[in-house]
């Protein structure tokens, strides 16, 4: 096995998971009540990525979904013995920007409770499905700070069709503060080159992206002595999953550069150093009291 690049830091590495069904692009075409219908693929797809993680013995961070939670509560165990950092995802993958500030209360209380439930841990972390605290829902930290949580991965600091919070930066901020402590967002990984922004490193960006390209990518960062977010889905790995019937632009971005997803993880696992996003947070506080 290679050795990895000579460098100080360790990214951050994480999964959303969630079925190959529940993603937001298809959501105009599949309707919840019907997520029962189609066959789940996430507890093989997920077992396969933990063994990958095993493998190069990386710890990374699960955000998942209190859906999924409640029917598969062995899987959630599995992930958890094996070293991993729980997280949530939400309930059911409704969008920050679809709901008001009574519902997403109630959604990321439900997933919190389940998944406390089964790890008998505290649940501190939390990534909004598709991205989706933007500036105009920045509302969900005060709420998300009374729920208990400590840190967000939610943001992606750049233009999109369906997410995006181009002003926010580069760097975690602290957002929301109590009488019990802060919560803090880690946003996803943005490159530059010139003026252009370039998000790497997760999802359809790693697939679709030749692998120079992300690793220069994250050379650059770690250049700057910045960590890099790293993100993916158990069914970005999983070429034999059914077609869903949609039109053609949205199965062509769900699906684009899947049979090769898994060698340019096992490439970026193999190059780079990776942890939870707790440890992560751990570091940069105590690199924070440490400053004069």
């Amino acid at each position: 096995m290679r050795e990895k690049e000579s460098t100080a830091i360790r990214n951050v590495f994480s999964v959303d998971v969630e079925e190959y069904f529940q993603v937001e692009a298809f959501s105009e075409y599949i309707e919840k009540k019907d997520w029962e219908k189609y066959p789940s693929r996430v507890e093989e797809q997920t077992k396969r990525l933990l063994d990958i993680l095993a493998a190069f013995q990386v710890q990374g961070t699960f955000f998942v979904l209190g859906w999924l939670a409640e029917r598969y509560p062995a899987l959630i165990k599995n992930i958890c013995d094996a070293g991993h950092e729980i997280a949530s995802h939400g309930f059911d993958h409704k969008m920050v920007n679809k709901m008001t500030p009574e519902e997403f209360q109630k959604d990321i209380h439900k997933s919190k409770e389940i998944l406390e439930g089964i790890t008998k841990a505290d649940i501190k972390g939390y990534r909004a499905p598709t991205f989706s605290i933007l500036e105009k829902t920045s509302w969900a930290y005060e709420i998300l700070l009374h729920e208990g949580y400590r840190y967000s991965s939610s943001v992606f600091p750049i233009r999109h069709d369906r997410y995006g919070w181009p002003k926010f930066g580069y760097e975690p901020r602290r957002m929301a503060s109590n009488e019990k402590g802060d919560i803090w967002e880690v946003p996803m990984a943005v490159g530059s080159l010139g003026p252009l922004r370039i998000p790497f490193g997760g999802g359809g960006y790693l697939r679709s992206y030749p692998f120079f390209m992300t690793r220069a990518l994250f050379r650059s960062f770690a250049r700057k002595g910045k960590p890099a977010v790293v993100y993916i889905h158990p069914w970005e790995l999983d070429s034999k999953q059914p077609v869903i019937h949609a039109p053609f632009l949205k199965r062509f971005r769900h699906h684009l550069g899947i049979s090769g997803a898994e060698r340019k993880l096992k490439e970026l696992l193999r190059a780079l150093e990776f942890g939870t996003l707790a440890q992560y947070l751990d570091e940069m506080m105590e690199t924070k009291r440490a400053l004069p």
